[in-house]
């Protein structure tokens, strides 16, 4: 009788637990002609020229006026070519991503602070 109990226990929790899984989106991988967007958001008190540097080529992307928001999209050649870094600012004073290995599809969002060293990149789908 107490083997019973347990069996029907256990059947009870197995099927009242497999209803309480997550279905899983498939992702897709963008297709190799994606582009690579990058979303500056400028938080510091000037205007700030914005530069990507990467796979031996300097690509200027564009200016980001203070408390405004910049969308550019990055050259091709740069992307999947190795580490592209993004520099807002000129001289010792300037803001940087740090190194991003970025692939089709994907979006850099790079918020640009006070000061400049507090700067942040990260890359999403």
């Amino acid at each position: 009788m107490h083997r019973r109990l347990c069996l029907l226990t256990l059947g009870l929790m197995l099927l009242a637990g497999s209803g309480c899984g997550r279905r899983r989106e498939q992702v897709r991988p963008a297709s190799a002609d994606s582009p690579v967007r990058i979303v500056v958001t400028n938080l510091y008190t000037a205007p700030m020229e914005v530069v990507a540097v990467g796979s031996n080529i300097s690509h200027r992307l564009g200016i980001v006026h203070p408390g405004m928001v910049g969308d550019f999209v990055l050259p091709q050649a740069m992307v999947g070519g190795g580490m592209v870094e993004l520099f807002a600012g000129d001289g010792d004073s300037r803001a940087r991503s740090g190194p991003l290995l970025l692939s089709p599809g994907v979006v850099v969002d790079f918020a640009i602070r006070n000061p400049l060293f507090n700067s942040t990149a990260s890359v999403r789908r």
